[in-house]
């Protein structure tokens, strides 16, 4: 099964709801996909692709921010920049918004 990874500090606002979309620069994902969901090195349960949308840096706003689990926009690109590098934050620059369904993992399940 194909995987969606995310740093572990993610795990609490992905497993509360509250992180709904992940901004790649680039994906193999496609929409139906259902994928193992992974915070830092652990499984946290599996999830189902929505949708997947090409958008421009500067076209993201708050509300993006939000369903990222974010509080702002500012927060948001801080942390694009940290894990992609400031070149990410260039006018032009696409990235993947990937919406997902999650399902968190039971405890006893595999």
């Amino acid at each position: 099964m194909k995987k969606l990874k995310f740093r572990g500090k993610y795990k609490g606002r992905i497993l509360s709801g509250e992180k709904r979309t992940t901004l790649r620069r680039e994906t193999k994902l496609k929409p139906g996909d259902r994928v193992v969901v992974e915070a830092g090195e652990e499984e946290i349960g599996e999830a189902v692709i929505r949708e997947i949308s090409e958008i421009k840096v500067e076209e993201l706003t708050d509300e993006h921010a939000r369903e990222d689990g974010f509080s702002n926009l500012e927060e948001l690109l801080r942390e694009l920049s940290s894990i992609y590098g400031k070149e990410v934050l260039s006018k032009g620059t696409r990235l993947k918004l990937i919406k997902f369904d999650m399902r968190p993992k039971v405890e006893g399940e595999k």
